[in-house]
């Protein structure tokens, strides 16, 4: 441990105490590598939000008795430790002017902990305490390298924008406002300003320009030659050399969709991925994305983020061999690879997310409604699409994105990933060990009651989606005062367990339900009515090859087919050494819950059965979608 890091750490007096109350004004545990270490002293750290929370909490690891606890509450808010508890422990706060003090507090309090890094490696050039206006200055010049200073026309803005929303950095908020102050002094517009704001809006923005110039350059047969800009269309900012080379792996990537045109043209090189014709053939993007998670592995120390990255660059790379039907050897070649250091990550790295703040961002399903909660909206509606994974969405997103746009992140479930266990810890936003037996609709209701929401207005649906779409399915559109709503679509999760066709299957089903439009106009007429929309999953699913069913009887808790659960460790351990499989660590869980899961590719059912499941710690199944709808 050494950097920022190890100031905080030097901090926390966990040798003399095995109980710490600690306000986190900065967020600054919120980190993976200060969770790893703590969790290897072993000292459990507790993210709290009200004291309510805090007390079931407390009061149930004091039968927990192993190890050290660190409850910590994140933010500036009012909020004070009961003294009963303090009497039994040590208070500390923790202020991020107390590790970097040539910065402005105001500022760096907002980056997160990649961002911290890279501020921490440079500071030593600052000496003296810098202003709000000198921090950023320095931040954005030494951290994100952007000449923000040198834009003065609409194509070098864009330039800086791709730059901006293509960085692995996110730039906080008030490094935006920043920005923004500078570049209107140049005279950029008010509306162009405003898509530094949203990586989602920003390419919707591109979207259509791009379909714009396409249907003015390319479909017109206007300057398509590589090189050639004719005086009509020179000051579109997509005739830029620097734009052109810029986009280009957007269209791979899926972030930005390509064109498609009739006539078979003569396309310039630059502009070929964003034009699709009807002789495309994927090979070349496929490798592409191929190259993309090849050199994504070969970073030494992972970190949650870079695997949300490789699931989605591998989700569109599985998009394009489906979506194609292309040959599944490179593919499924590639996933071995991914699974085989996913394992290992899992092992030792995935226990320190559920000591992350959601603060930012939501890293475990357990999270997600701590995140939403946060959030200065009036209406939400979560939908949960039961057993999607990151695959299923790309799928999805085609089918909705002329109509919606999409923020799109990544949030990891439980383990096992079965809807009992993870789906349960969405609507109760903790751990399983701290969960009680309680239906999600009413998890669900009194997790918003806790917000002074009443009953009235929370709603929650479990539905089949069949059929046309109906308003009058949904209490929440029915109720004009209606602000919070839980709706649950169950259409893949039932694909998966019937899909004798393995994946090829599923596309093709999951192809006709959208095609009913059902799920668009869900969303519009929650749009409409005024929610902010969020969607994501339980858990994904991957498609395996049966080693043969174990045979326990009632000596396992559960059956599923690519995990099993048991109440004795003793039979647990038996069936590991008859079957290809993994121990799997109770992380979370109480000390009476007992895991196996089937490795990779492979089911506890009939022998050289193919089958579409779940349960696992594949990253298909262990990272699925945390959506923005727009």
């Amino acid at each position: 441990m050494n950097g920022w890091r190890k100031q905080i750490i030097d901090q926390l007096p966990y040798s003399y105490h095995s109980t710490i109350f600690l306000k986190d004004v900065d967020n600054l545990l919120s980190d993976e590598d200060i969770i790893l270490f703590l969790q290897k002293e072993n000292i459990s750290l507790v993210q709290v939000n009200d004291r309510a929370e805090l007390r079931r909490i407390y009061e149930s690891n004091r039968n927990y008795e192993k190890g050290k606890w660190i409850y910590c509450v994140t933010g500036n808010k009012e909020f004070t430790f009961p003294f009963d508890m303090l009497q039994q422990g040590y208070y500390i706060e923790l202020n991020i002017h107390d590790i970097m003090p040539s910065f402005s507090a105001q500022i760096i309090r907002q980056l997160d902990s990649e961002v911290l890094d890279a501020l921490y490696a440079v500071s030593p050039q600052q000496q003296g305490s810098l202003s709000n206006a000198d921090t950023c200055n320095f931040i954005l010049k030494r951290v994100y390298k952007l000449a923000y200073d040198l834009v003065e026309t609409e194509e070098e803005w864009m330039n800086l924008l791709i730059k901006i929303h293509e960085s692995r950095y996110p730039l906080a908020p008030i490094l935006r406002e920043f920005i923004k102050e500078k570049i209107e002094r140049k005279g950029i517009s008010k509306e162009k300003l405003t898509l530094i704001e949203s990586r989602a809006i920003f390419y919707q923005y591109l979207q259509a320009q791009w379909e714009e110039f396409v249907k003015q350059n390319i479909n017109n047969d206007i300057s398509v030659k590589d090189g050639y800009i004719d005086t009509y269309h020179k000051e579109h900012f997509l005739h830029s050399e620097h734009i052109q080379r810029a986009i280009q792996h957007l269209f791979i990537e899926g972030r930005l969709q390509a064109v498609e045109i009739d006539v078979e043209r003569n396309i310039p090189l630059w502009a070929q991925n964003g034009v699709k014709q009807r002789s495309y053939n994927p090979l070349k993007d496929i490798q592409y994305l191929v190259d993309k998670v090849d050199s994504k592995l070969l970073i030494e120390r992972k970190h949650h983020k870079d695997w949300i990255e490789i699931i989605d660059t591998f989700s569109q790379i599985k998009d394009l061999q489906l979506n194609y039907n292309m040959e599944k050897e490179t593919v499924d070649s590639l996933a071995s690879q991914v699974d085989a250091q996913f394992k290992e990550w899992m092992l030792t790295d995935y226990r320190a997310l559920a000591g992350l703040s959601p603060y930012i961002k939501p890293a475990m399903v357990h999270h997600i409604l701590p995140h939403l909660q946060l959030k200065d909206e009036k209406k939400q509606a979560l939908i949960i699409m039961d057993g999607m994974s990151f695959i299923q969405w790309k799928q999805i997103k085609h089918a909705l994105e002329s109509n919606f746009t999409f923020e799109e992140y990544g949030v990891f479930a439980w383990v096992p990933t079965i809807t009992e266990i993870s789906r349960m810890s969405i609507f109760q936003a903790t751990i399983p060990r701290l969960q009680k037996s309680t239906r999600e609709e009413k998890a669900w209701k009194q997790f918003w009651n806790k917000e002074s929401i009443s009953d009235m207005h929370i709603t929650f649906e479990n539905i089949l989606a069949q059929g046309d779409f109906s308003s009058k399915e949904f209490s929440a559109l029915e109720r004009s005062n209606n602000k919070k709503a839980a709706i649950i679509l169950r259409n893949i999760d039932k694909l998966t367990h019937g899909a004798i066709q393995g994946l090829e299957g599923m596309y093709a089903e999951i192809d006709v339900w959208l095609k009913t439009n059902y799920l668009q106009d869900l969303l519009l007429h929650l749009k409409e009515s005024g929610y902010s929309t969020y969607i994501t999953s339980d858990h994904g699913n991957k498609e395996s090859v049966g080693i043969g069913k174990v045979k326990q009887g009632s000596l396992v808790e559960t059956k599923g087919e690519r995990a099993r659960i048991y109440s004795d460790p003793v039979f647990r351990d038996d069936a590991a050494t008859q079957y290809s499989s993994v121990k799997w660590p109770n992380y979370g869980f109480s000390d009476d819950r007992h895991f196996l899961v089937a490795e990779s590719g492979e089911a506890f059912v009939t022998k050289g059965q193919h089958i579409v499941s779940h349960g696992g710690i594949s990253i298909e199944e262990v990272i699925v979608p945390f959506i923005k709808v727009y």
